[in-house]
């Protein structure tokens, strides 16, 4: 299993997007701070040295939030796992790749607010449902 930690807080892809248009059409763009939130966590990730080109995993993701504010958790699971596709340390999010996500929140801690994200390569916590 890698382990891999983002830290700060963690944006919702989803809800922070900006409309503009192109031609006669609408096209939604993520934000200029979700984009910089992108650019710093791949640089975080990248210094950790992560796994490249998995093809086949299992994502566990528990979020550690700095304050007690709700939060849509799938929205941010999103977020990581785009940012997992677009620095290829898994090859794609679609089913055939990640075959189970685990999504786990943490109490509320201000110096340790974050994400571990858990890439278990060699098989699942499920397998005992075989």
């Amino acid at each position: 299993m890698s382990k891999l930690k983002l830290t700060g807080r963690i944006p919702s892809k989803k809800n922070s997007k900006i409309i503009s248009c192109r031609g006669k059409r609408p096209m939604l763009f993520p934000s200029k701070k979700h984009k910089e939130w992108h650019k710093e966590a791949s640089e975080e990730l990248m210094k950790q040295k992560p796994p490249q080109g998995i093809e086949k995993c299992e994502v566990i993701l528990i979020f550690t939030p700095p304050d007690k504010r709700a939060f849509d958790l799938t929205n941010k699971a999103e977020s990581i796992m785009d940012l997992l596709v677009d620095n290829k340390i898994i090859l794609d999010d679609n089913y055939k790749v990640v075959y189970s996500v685990i999504l786990q929140v943490k109490e509320p801690d201000k110096e340790k607010a974050g994400c571990v994200i858990c890439l278990n390569i060699n098989g699942s916590i499920f397998d005992i449902y075989n």
